[in-house]
């Protein structure tokens, strides 16, 4: 049965040609914030200290909570989305720099499972098949767009690519509206949603086919929020566990077409040191194709955290999504 929808508003539905026309969703962290935070760091380096060892949950820099203020308020109520600036990567190592975002993470939210550790961090690479890939990001190449299971997820840049790897971002509540106006038939599919491909149905039970269809738009607490992860979808598909419609597939390639093409999309070139931070719940994510180098130590590299946000509304069980409960949980 069809439902009445209605079209988003906010500050989260915006056009990228418009944000590229702005700089209030770049933030500055202060200055005594990052050279308290690198003594810290590198102090914790030179002590042989990594992410598994390091105690980042007993840090606690003032100056740093405050100065994430006005990102915690662009992630909830702003565009959902900051570029963050001021850390320095060429003066850390790799384990320094993940230190360094596991302590900049604690001061925003809750610091989520990565790479089979409860709260840690992963590291964004192609390591090439020789290397040993264990997870879709340790692939190159273009990314379609999605969001990650979980509120905020942080990116912090070490090194780019030869040429290309840019983030593409794009509000999913213009998305929703564009499809409202234009295609309302195919949005009720993304309402209803699809049943997903369960990834640790032999570790917690059940079977390999959610029960239940995970809307990829819904309302939460009362407000539209965004659960597109096309993946666990054509993981089922290909693994012959359920068949797409027609119109299901022209569902989902329509919220992709329209989030990846101008005007909806703004392509963010991040640099070294900075920290995308984007609300999954509003935005959707993708990458360009790049051209990479070839040593493993020269190869784009990027840091990723998750955090679940305190106070934001829990999703219901029909939603994946890393919530607080699921922290001690690996990934």
């Amino acid at each position: 049965m069809s439902q009445t929808l209605k079209p988003v508003t906010g500050a989260h539905v915006w056009l990228g040609r418009d944000l590229e026309a702005r700089s209030d969703w770049i933030h500055e962290l202060p200055s005594a914030a990052v050279e308290t935070l690198g003594n810290i760091v590198a102090d914790a380096g030179a002590a042989g200290l990594n992410q598994d060892s390091f105690d980042f949950e007993s840090v606690e820099i003032p100056s740093l909570r405050s100065g994430l203020d006005s990102v915690r308020d662009a992630l909830s109520r702003g565009y959902g989305l900051s570029l963050v600036r001021g850390l320095d990567a060429s003066r850390f190592g790799t384990e320094e720099l993940k230190m360094a975002l596991l302590v900049i993470g604690r001061h925003l939210g809750l610091v989520g499972p990565q790479e089979h550790r409860a709260k840690g961090i992963a590291e964004v690479m192609d390591v090439k098949p020789t290397d040993g890939a264990k997870y879709y990001y340790h692939v190159g190449g273009p990314l379609p767009m999605h969001m990650d299971p979980v509120d905020v997820v942080g990116l912090l840049c070490i090194r780019k690519a030869r040429k290309g790897g840019e983030s593409l971002i794009a509000s999913s509540m213009a998305v929703h509206n564009e499809m409202l106006r234009t295609r309302p038939d195919l949005l009720q599919i993304l309402y209803r949603g699809y049943r997903h491909r369960r990834r640790e149905h032999r570790r917690l039970g059940g079977g390999p086919l959610t029960e239940h269809h995970c809307p990829v738009f819904a309302e939460v607490a009362g407000e539209v929020v965004c659960n597109y992860l096309p993946a666990p979808i054509l993981m089922a598909v290909e693994d012959g566990l359920m068949t797409l419609s027609p119109e299901e597939r022209e569902a989902m390639a329509l919220l992709e077409r329209i989030a990846e093409s101008p005007p909806f999309r703004l392509t963010m070139d991040i640099e070294p040191g900075d920290i995308q931070l984007l609300n999954n719940r509003v935005i959707l994510h993708g990458r360009t194709d790049y051209e990479d180098f070839g040593e493993a130590e020269q190869r784009r590299l990027l840091l990723r955290t998750w955090l679940t946000m305190p106070g934001w509304p829990k999703y219901p069980q029909n939603l994946p999504h890393t919530d607080v409960e699921l922290m001690t949980e690996p990934a």
